[in-house]
Formats: structure tokens, sequence, C-alpha cells
């Protein structure tokens, strides 16, 4: 990292580019000083207080200057954590979390918003809100993208409901990744090699590299980035004789073309493909010891996300109008092991009187004795038990607004959005083959059903802030949305297994419409200290089950809603070389939507959603950064947070596990989460600058299930993880490193699969992993140098100031 006074220089640099375009652009807060012919790792978008460059409320500002509760990693920071992917800058941020329920399946949450059904944190891949698949469980938000941080400019976290600007799945927060934009300025690329080996695991790799090309000088810009990446596995399957089985491959790239033929206007075309194929599941058993599994059916999981976005932005003057358009369609295959969870259900013989009366002709509602011999002697003869799920989702995503130019006392930012998704999944349920893990040859289906999923959402939103007096800001937000989600499915046979019967297509629709709304004042007392208060609300649709004997009372689930209080604070000390803010807030959140387990009597083993009375979350959040002397930078970061039930619930039919009782904890959120670490890059030479580095987070104790008295209720968290990572610096832009992450090798549970007769699965933090990382980067040196790598394709004079 440089020195604070040119790191401040590029902050204010970037402020006067964009003055001089007068476009809401994103920018990169660094520059590189005109006598640099390369550049070197990269660095943070950031001045001497660590204050990164954002465009959370959808102009440019910065982290200490915007009155939310927002982190931001620059890219220099991605890079010095290793940072590939999402799950990588988990307890980076307070309250962020990601809970993995398997290999392929991550739920985040923000703050303890966290729960089954349509996403809680809205997840943007630049101005592109991506929702996964909905999948047999109504469950969208079960499905995170697993998208690669390579050549990222940024990532924001914004904390709390952001429901007025970024709509429904905000309710939690929202989660930005802004990719390296086209420039046409210059040309610049970067390479990147690494090598990796887990314990007791594989060999990992991954290969990257981004190349920007300017196609006509000041014009037109092509930029291209390519990656593959090979995560070595390390859970074993003892009965299917597979090793390293959660071993995963990602794949992908993006193309981004930049068009700017005036000073006025701006238009960026982006391409994006990433594939991901994981061999197996990362779930083992408890009794035979950390990462070891006696699964019968063999788990691989593929995906394939594409995604096409356009974005306008057009300079009037007196305001910016931006517009967007995204299409995207996510393909998923997954298999699913149920041999453990059916064992219970043909143990009891719940379903031997429709088996009698279909299979073998009997009408019967109870079973003889040899007729439930007979029923298990069937069931056991299909197992192992397995079920094959593709499954996709498609979008297309538009939107439109309008944000005000200029520093006077009114500013605001005014939009249409349209969503139109569309997801289907097809449950294959098979008898597996013991000795492959896969189907038997020839294929025996034991009954399908497919499910197919419509969401159309139009919103119009707006905020508005006015600056009464000199530090004295007021903002008012608005959003009205109208939504259709209508959820249909057919059964495509009898499974004697899960009660399920043949029935024709049937259609439920949810509707509904209202207002979201957002009250915000800002208070800068100084310079250095800014005060806020907000308050702000979030929601999530409704929709309807589709699961095998579902009672009337139980199919449509109702839309849930909160409200956010939230004082906060954020100042920086001693000339800025030092930054603590800090938030307390309180979450009310009304009919939330859960998943809940139905009972032996219910069927057994089937997840559906299902609205508690309400929660109450209430919390604290701390962050800091101060770097005492030069070259040496401590950061850290807590979050307190207390999810609670706010009253009873109370399930009288028997058909479900009743869900909880007023006080009772929510499940997977940890109480305390924290981080910190230790930077020093002091220079070797006049042109090597070491690196030095510690991270240390914390992840505190969470429960699994609401009630104490739940047989699967388990306490699980309360674990550290630390990694390290030394290394050096070159000024002509290449930088070597070698780190350890999990350097104690920790084994710490995120996640327990319960069920009824067999052991716990669980789910842990990846063992120790060792590494070296190599990276080079270049950029083209100011024009007129002979020096120059190769001319311009397409060199044309231009009087645009850059």
């Amino acid at each position: 990292m440089t020195n604070g006074g040119r790191m401040l220089v590029s902050v204010r640099s970037g402020f006067l580019i964009l003055t001089t375009v007068a476009l809401p652009c994103p920018l990169l807060a660094q520059t590189v000083p005109v006598d640099v012919p390369s550049a070197p790792a990269p660095a943070e978008s950031a001045d001497a207080s660590g204050d990164i460059v954002v465009t959370a409320l959808r102009r440019q500002s910065t982290v200490q200057t915007t009155p939310i509760a927002i982190s931001a990693l620059g890219e220099g920071q991605l890079a010095k954590l290793g940072a590939t992917t999402i799950a990588d800058i988990i307890r980076q941020v307070p309250g962020l979390q990601l809970t993995e329920s398997d290999s392929g399946r991550t739920r985040v949450s923000i703050r303890g918003v966290q729960a089954a059904g349509e996403s809680t944190v809205g997840l943007y891949y630049g101005e592109t809100p991506l929702t996964g698949p909905s999948g047999t469980n109504s469950d969208p938000a079960g499905n995170t993208p697993n998208l690669n941080l390579f050549d990222v400019e940024r990532v924001e976290v914004l904390r709390g409901p952001q429901g007025t600007l970024y709509g429904s799945g905000s309710m939690g927060g929202t989660l930005r990744v802004l990719f390296n934009q086209p420039d046409a300025s210059k040309y610049e690329g970067t390479a990147e090699l690494q090598a990796t080996t887990t314990q007791n695991g594989g060999i990992g790799y991954f290969v990257k590299g981004a190349l920007n090309v300017p196609i006509i000088a000041d014009k037109l810009a092509l930029r291209v980035v390519g990656y593959r990446e090979r995560q070595g596995g390390y859970v074993d399957y003892t009965l299917l004789d597979r090793k390293n089985t959660n071993r995963a491959t990602l794949e992908g790239g993006r193309v981004m073309l930049g068009f700017t033929p005036s000073d006025d206007v701006s238009i960026t075309a982006t391409a994006l493909l990433q594939t991901q194929n994981i061999d197996g599941t990362a779930q083992y058993n408890s009794v035979l010891g950390p990462f070891r599994a006696d699964f019968q059916i063999f788990q691989p999981w593929h995906d394939k996300l594409q995604l096409y976005n356009g974005v306008g932005r057009f300079n009037l003057g007196f305001a910016t109008l931006t517009t967007s358009a995204s299409w995207y369609r996510w393909n998923v295959e997954s298999t699913n092991d149920n041999n453990a969870a059916f064992a219970s259900v043909v143990s009891g013989a719940r379903w031997c009187p429709l088996y009698t009366r279909v299979a073998l002709g009997i009408p019967t509602t109870t079973c003889t004795p040899a007729q439930r011999t007979a029923y298990q002697a069937y069931a056991r003869s299909k197992a192992p038990f397995g079920a094959y799920q593709p499954r996709y989702v498609r979008n297309f995503i538009q939107e439109a607004r309008l944000g005000s130019n200029g520093n006077g006392p009114l500013s605001y930012t005014v939009g249409v959005f349209h969503e139109d998704r569309f997801d289907r999944v097809d449950t294959r349920p098979f008898a597996g083959d013991p000795v492959s893990g896969g189907q038997r040859d020839p294929v025996d289906n034991l009954g399908g059903r497919n499910i197919l999923t419509s969401v159309k959402q139009t919103a119009f939103f707006g905020e508005v802030g006015y600056r009464l007096l000199s530090p004295l800001t007021l903002t008012v937000g608005l959003r009205h949305f109208d939504y259709t989600k209508t959820v249909g499915g057919e059964y495509l046979g009898y499974n004697f297994t899960n009660g399920q019967e043949p029935r024709p297509y049937e259609e439920t629709k949810a509707n509904a419409k209202g207002w979201v709304k957002k009250f915000n004042a800002e208070l800068r007392v100084t310079r250095d200290a800014l005060v806020y208060a907000n308050a702000a609300q979030g929601f999530r649709p409704g929709g309807a089950n589709n699961i095998p004997n579902l009672p009337a009372q139980y199919l449509v689930y109702r839309p849930d809603s909160l409200w956010n209080y939230e004082l906060g604070a954020k100042t920086s000390w001693f000339d800025r070389k030092a930054t603590l803010n800090v938030a307390i807030y309180r979450t009310d959140w009304d009919e939330v939507q859960t998943s809940v387990s139905t009972l032996q009597q219910g069927g057994g083993n089937f997840n559906f959603i299902y609205n508690l009375a309400g929660v109450r979350v209430e919390g604290v959040e701390v962050e800091a950064i101060v770097r005492p002397v030069r070259h040496l930078t401590i950061n850290g970061s807590v979050n307190y947070n207390d999810a609670k039930l706010t009253s009873d619930q109370v399930d009288s039919t028997g058909f479900i596990n009743a869900p909880g009782r007023i006080g009772d904890t929510l499940a997977y959120i940890p109480k305390t989460t924290a981080s910190a670490g230790v930077e020093y890059s002091p220079p070797l030479t006049d042109t090597l600058t070491a690196l030095v580095r510690f991270d240390w987070t914390y992840t505190g104790r969470m429960n699994t299930e609401l009630r104490e008295t739940n047989a699967f209720y388990r306490e699980i968290g309360n674990f550290s993880i630390f990694n390290a990572r030394i290394g050096v610096d070159a000024q002509n832009g290449l930088a070597v490193s070698l780190f350890a992450n999990n350097v104690f090798n920790k084994y710490g549970l995120n996640r327990v699969a319960s069920a009824t007769g067999v052991p716990d699965y669980y789910v842990s933090s990846r063992p120790r992993t060792i590494g070296i990382n190599a990276r080079k980067s270049f950029r083209r040196p100011p024009a007129g140098s002979t020096a120059s790598p190769f001319p311009a394709l397409y060199p044309i004079s231009s009087t645009r100031k850059t």
C-alpha cells in the first residue's frame, strides 16, 4: 500500500475526473503516476483514512461520507486477502454471514436477517441483481452464485434494508460486486497464478488473466477476463471408495465493451459466462470423523451461468440518466443422497397402505403385519435412494433511473424497475447402484415431479435529500411495488417412500402491492465526524408451496416485512490516521418466512415455507482502522447480533415441528462475530516492498434449530480461523507471496444436517491450506513514450481530458 499522502491525492484525482467528463461511472480511486511505466500490484482505492469511493446510494461518495452502514473492499485488499469468491470475504465485514448447507448451496445474510424463501440480501454483479432457482422448497435464497472476484474494482456491503433503491431482495442489506471497467485511455493487463495444497486433501491451482485494449483512443475499449480454478477436495467417501470428492472446478470469463462517444455519453456492454463443477458433497459423517462420509449415492453439482448486460449513462446537465437491461440464465444439476432421510420413513411403514392399494391391488387404510413386511421388502430393494434435480432460472431485468447532478442543497434519484423471472425444477427420485453410487441401469424411476415458478414485478422508486443547514441533510425514500408470483407443479407417478400420487398440473398465485419507506437524517458534526439516524423498511414477496400431501392451510405463505431503526457514527482521528465507525440497530420483522420440516405423520422429511409470527433483531457493529506508524495498518471489526422470536409459534395440526416460543434464537445466526488484521508493508529497496499480513476471524456460538427441545437442536460455531501471508511487491508489477489459510487446522462447524435414526452430517471450514501466488501487472506508458509496447489500434485525435 502506498503512503497516505499519495493515496489522498488519488482520491481527489478521481473526483476531478468526474467533474471534467460529467459522468457518474465508477472510477478507480487511485491513479498511477505518469512517470511510472508499469503498474504495481493492486492497491486499495482509499486515502490515508481508508476511505474508498463507493456508489452505494446510486451516486459517488466515500465510505466515511455515506450516511448508512457500509463496508467496502478495494481490489488491493481483495488481493492481499487472497479472496477469490464471496466466501473469502465473510467475517471481514461485520454482520455478513454465509451458511453452506452443501457443496454449491450457500445462503448469504446480513445482521441476522436470514430465512428461507426469496433472498434477504440483494446480490448485485454490476447493475444486475442475481437470484437463484427456487428448487423444490421455494427457496431461491439457498443458491448464491459463486462468481470469481478476479479483476474486480471493489465489493460493497450495505447493511440494513435497502428496499427503496434496491427492491425486495434487499431487506437485510445489499452486496455489490463491481467489475473493473473498459478504459480507452490505456493498455493494461494482469496475469495471476496460484498453487495450493490442502491438509489431507488434494492439490488446487488457478490461472487468471485480464487485458484492457483501447480500440479507438479515448472512445472505445475492450476488456477481456478469463480464468480456470481448481479447488482441492478433502472429503472421502468410505463406501464408494472415492477420495477428495468435493473437488471443484470453476471456469469462466467476461467480455466488456465500453463506448464513450462524447463526454456526456457512456455505454458499456457485458457478457459473462461461468461454469462450476463440484465432484461431490462437502458433508461428512459425525461418527466416522472429520471429512469421512458413508454416502451411498454420489452427489455431483454442475452449474452454468450466462449473463448479458447493457448500461447507458447520459449526462443531461441537470441530472444523469442511467439505463440498464440484463438477461441471465443459471442452469443447475445436482444429485442428492436420500437414503438416510427415507430410511426412517420406510422403517415406520408410513406409506404401506398406499403401496398395498396401488401395487398389490388390495384396498386398505391400514396394513397387516404381512403387508407391512412386503412393503418394507419392496422399499429396501430400491435402496440406496437418490434424486436427480435439473433446474434453471432465467430472468429479464430492466431499470432506468435519473439522478441529480451538482452539489446543491437538493439531491434526488428516481427510477422504474421491472423483472420477469421464470424457473423450473424437475425431481427424479431413483433407485441407486450401491457399487457406483449412480442410477441403476436401466433407470428405476420412483416417481418424479416438476415445479414451475414465475415472478413478475414492477416498481417505481425514489429518494430525495435536502440540506436544510450546512451540516444537516434529511432524506426520504419511497418504493411502490406490484408483483405476481405463480407456482405450479405436477406429480408424474407414485412414490411409495414419500406418499406422492399422480396429479395433473395445478397452479397457485400470490400477489401483492404496497409501499416501502425510508427516512434518513445526516449530521456532519465536523470534517472528520458524521452522525446519522436511519429508519428503513424492507419486504419480500409471498408465494406458494408445492410438496406432496400438503394440507391447504400450508399451501400459500404470506409476504414478510420489517422496519430497521439505526443510529450510527463515522469518525476519523489523528489527522485521519485512524477511523472508528459504530452503528446500533434494532429490526422488527413480521410474518417471517422460514423453512419447516414435516413430521412422520406429515409424510416425513419434506421442507416447505411457513410464516413465523415475528422476530426482533438487536445489535451493534464496530469497525476500526489504525495506522500508528508508516507502513503498518491494523484493522478490526466486531458485531453483536441478538435475533429472537417475539411471540410463541405453535402448530397444533401435528403436521410440522412446532417452530418455536417467544425468546427462541434464530437458527444459524451467531451472536458474535469478529475479525482483525495486521499488515506491514515496509520498502526493502527502491523497487521492492515487503508484505506481511495476519488475519483472524471469529464465529460465535449458534444453534441449528429454534427450540432446545427439538430433537435436531445442536449448538455449533464458537471457533477462530487464522490466515497468514508473506511476500514482496516489485515496482515492475510483479508480486509473489506465500500464504497459509486456517493455519491451526481448525474444524469449525458451519452446518449440521440431521435426520431421524441416522448420525448427523457436518459442513465445516476448509482444513489448513498452504500455497504460493504470483501476479504480474502492466500498464502502457504515457502517450508519446518510446517504450510503448504496441500502438493504439485506431489512434485518432481527441481533445478529451483524462
